[in-house]
């Protein structure tokens, strides 16, 4: 899971012309657009606010994993930390 942290900081405030922060950040993007694809499906989704909502649920990830005041916890409780904030996020 450290290794996973470190990984994480160094793809938010690394420097993206490094070929493997590139490559990150390309990972990332291709998330957000399956996140999005899926929040399309919702009609209560509208068509422009898929893509926003996709991003700020990227950063709900990363934010939850990387953050120091995390370190304790498992796998299963960053999972329900995120859960959570997601939960509130997205319509219902």
């Amino acid at each position: 899971i450290d290794n996973g942290r470190t990984y994480l900081r160094e793809m938010v405030f690394g420097d993206p012309e490094e070929p493997r922060h590139g490559a990150a950040l390309a990972i990332v993007a291709q998330t957000e657009e399956a996140v999005a694809a899926v929040l399309r499906r919702d009609d209560r989704v509208a068509e422009g606010d898929a893509a926003t909502l996709a991003h700020i649920v990227s950063a709900v990830m990363v934010l939850s994993m990387a953050a120091s005041v995390n370190l304790a916890l498992s796998v299963e409780e960053i999972v329900q930390v995120i859960r959570r904030q997601v939960d509130v996020l997205l319509p219902r």
